[in-house]
């Protein structure tokens, strides 16, 4: 126990007792010995502390949790809860609620610690392949690190998080793999990369780095490959990317879901680029500001690597065709951060694990030159700086998470005063929002889990069927309460007044029994269950409504 005790101590570099030589090398004398890999599962769990006690779902949790309830019922997503993210990711939902139980939110957090860890093992399976164990070591702890940054929606299973996993280890296989002429191991590389993509859609574009990597001279030279072996090996990788799309193609198709599916996970994602350079200039200052204050120490190393001549000679001289690969990969993951202008904090996690991988020789090399001139990155300074960080950002997540502790209070009045088996439906736009359907453990009346499907919250769009569906629903199996959410505010984003054949319905069947600070709950006294006919025409709204990127993302 002492002795990872002071390794540990060694680790952080804030030794300031056992002499001026440790004190020098501290950062760069990284422990490569299983006890630092336990340290970093270690350092892991205890960061991640505030989700493993936080009692409830964590930001987008929420509405995937909600689709996947559907699905244990028999229900399908985008049928039966409509939401914008690719089948994988419910599935997985799915699958962890059927084997620790549907309410079961610590799976979902353990999950998450599992995964990063994972992602950690990964990264340092790729630095440690090309610098040495030491770099390993750098690479995972500053992922473990900097995933958890400046928010405490970071902390949830969201589908950023999950596809850094597979295209990491996908990243592995293709820069690890025999320098042989045939390379079966790029088939399940590109495989990882195709179900990535059913995660979440940016994992599409880690096929343009890869590519690009295979069709390099210095990837060809070392394994003496003619040109002709290079494009077979992006064929056998362009392949493998697409079958997972083929055969989840199929499953949808057998299920009747394709069309559907394709229309909320791809086509309704297109923004008009008066749309979209309208919300970046909006959101993109304030948040890529926050990431660069939160991140600042791994910027500034990946920086370094990156664009420091005779320092990225000494770092990257040996690996040219990877280091490309490295700045290729990080492009195209600012280009998927700010693919639909909302750069919510978790779509900063795209950024990690290229941040880290060029990042940590950093720390093994080039620390002391540096310091010579910069005083903060001198191997004390540096390393307070971390751990400050690292106390930081835990400070942070439990005070983040402590505010969403409480149940939504009129999810809680709906609560007592339905039976089990009642439907409600929730009228708003967010994560919070269609997390009542949770915080009153009642199934929705709708597919419509959350409004931007009948709002054009997102896309400025609405279906032609809309509207349509949502009264097939309230006909099949009107909710016994609805919860306006954005009636409450000083100015509600998509009033229901707004919306015609919302305001008839409720207006012709419900009265308001009670009023909260997150809701207005309305009681179903009407007799038939059939809502108002309405024209499509009618279901405009009275008022231009506005768009903002916030929400379910």
């Amino acid at each position: 126990m002492g002795r990872a005790f002071g390794i540990g101590w060694q680790w952080l570099g804030i030794v300031r007792s056992i002499g001026p030589s440790l004190e020098q090398e501290a950062l760069r004398r990284v422990p490569t010995s299983w006890p630092a890999l336990g340290l970093l599962a270690l350092f892991l769990v205890l960061t991640r502390m505030p989700a493993l006690l936080h009692p409830k779902a964590i930001d987008d949790e929420q509405v995937y949790a909600v689709v996947a309830h559907e699905m244990l019922q028999g229900g399908q997503p985008y049928r039966d809860a409509i939401e914008r993210k690719p089948p994988l990711l419910f599935a997985l939902y799915k699958w962890i609620f059927i084997a620790a139980g549907a309410r079961n939110w610590m799976a979902l957090h353990v999950t998450t610690i599992v995964w990063t860890g994972l992602t950690m093992a990964a990264l340092y399976r790729v630095a440690s392949g090309l610098f040495g164990a030491q770099t390993g070591v750098w690479a995972a702890f500053l992922y473990g690190l900097f995933a958890a940054w400046g928010d405490y929606r970071n902390l949830a299973l969201n589908g950023e998080l999950l596809l850094n996993l597979p295209v990491v280890v996908a990243f592995a296989l293709v820069i690890g793999g025999p320098r042989t002429t045939l390379r079966p191991e790029l088939a399940i590389a590109g495989s990882l990369i195709g179900a990535a993509c059913l995660l979440k859609q940016p994992a599409a574009i880690a096929v343009i780095p890869i590519g690009l990597y295979l069709l390099r001279q210095d990837y060809r030279s070392p394994r003496h490959l003619r040109w002709s072996h290079a494009v077979l090996h992006v064929a056998v990788f362009a392949v493998a990317f697409t079958l997972p799309l083929v055969v989840a193609g199929f499953v949808l198709w057998r299920r009747g879901l394709l069309e559907q599916a394709v229309y909320w996970a791809v086509l309704d994602h297109r923004l008009p680029l008066k749309v979209l350079v309208r919300r970046t200039l909006a959101n993109a200052p304030r948040s890529c500001l926050f990431f660069a204050v939160s991140t600042l120490p791994l910027l500034v190393a990946a920086a370094t690597s990156i664009f420091r001549g005779r320092r990225r000679e000494r770092y990257w001289s040996d690996h040219p065709a990877e280091f490309a690969a490295l700045w290729m990969f990080l492009l195209v993951s600012i280009i998927g951060v700010g693919s639909n202008g909302q750069f919510d904090f978790h779509y900063f996690l795209l950024l990690l694990p290229w941040l880290a991988l060029l990042g940590a020789p950093f720390f093994v090399v080039d620390v002391d030159q540096l310091s010579e001139r910069l005083p903060m990155l001198r191997p004390r300074q540096l390393a307070a700086w971390l751990a400050l960080t690292a106390v930081v950002f835990l400070v942070v997540d439990t005070i983040g998470l402590w505010r969403q502790r409480a149940v939504s209070v009129a999810a809680n009045y709906v609560a007592a005063h339905t039976a089990i088996d009642d439907r409600i439906f929730v009228w708003g736009q967010g994560d919070r929002q269609t997390g009542m359907y949770l915080d009153a453990d009642r199934r929705p009346a709708s597919r419509h889990i959350a409004t931007f499907s009948l709002t054009g919250h997102f896309s400025g769009r609405v279906r032609p069927d809309a509207w349509e569906t949502l009264q097939q629903d309230f006909s099949a199996h009107p909710p016994r309460y609805i919860i306006d959410t954005d009636g409450m505010g000083a100015v509600a984003m998509h009033p229901i007044a707004s919306y015609p054949v919302m305001q008839t319905y409720l207006a012709r069947y419900y009265r308001e029994v009670y009023r909260a600070a997150d809701g207005i709950v309305y009681e179903r006294v009407g007799l038939s269950s059939r809502p108002p006919s309405a024209s499509l025409e009618s279901t405009r709204p009275k008022v231009k409504c506005c768009h903002r990127g916030s929400g379910v993302a």
